[in-house]
């Protein structure tokens, strides 16, 4: 990932995707950016109209937008697992922007199993160049040296399949 210009973008309800967001951002050398709705979810309301978007497909409005996205090189992307799937928010990025020929580096946490995201995350992104990506079971987010240890084996193993694929 050296002499790439990355950006990490993230939505974090609760905050442990955020914790995962900032750990990867203290580690590489990156632009961060946490995505904000113009009404935003609470707890209830993620449970409940939440569901009812991922259902009908509706993405909420963002309340900010990146300016210049095509100077990046590599984004990593981070979600929280919601219904066993990707949260709106997320989805909302993913169809305002074009990621074209971007290389694209998903995570999501979870309370336990990542269900579809991987696979929705592809359908939104299919024009990027997709590398694997890492999920975090939000007990691992509770230990910082199990936090740590994650995100670092993760870094690497994007690095690497980066790397594989520049040959």
């Amino acid at each position: 990932m050296d002499n790439k210009k990355i950006l990490i973008v993230y939505y974090s309800l609760q905050g442990n995707t955020r914790q995962v967001a900032e750990s990867i951002h203290k580690t590489i050398s990156s632009d961060i950016f946490e995505i904000e709705l113009e009404k935003s979810y609470n707890v209830a309301s993620a449970a409940t109209l939440g569901l009812m978007h991922i259902k009908s497909g509706h993405t909420p409005q963002l309340k900010r937008h990146i300016e210049n996205i095509e100077k990046y090189d590599i984004i990593f992307i981070g979600s929280p697992i919601w219904w066993y799937t990707i949260a709106p928010p997320i989805a909302s990025f993913l169809k305002e922007y074009n990621l074209q020929n971007k290389t694209v580096i998903p995570f999501c946490t979870h309370k336990g199993d990542f269900g579809d995201f991987y696979k929705k995350f592809n359908e939104y992104c299919s024009n990027a160049k997709i590398i694997d990506g890492g999920d975090f079971h939000n007990n691992q987010l509770k230990d910082e040296s199990v936090k740590k240890n994650s995100i670092r084996e993760f870094i690497s193993l994007a690095q690497n399949e980066i790397d594989y694929r520049l040959l």
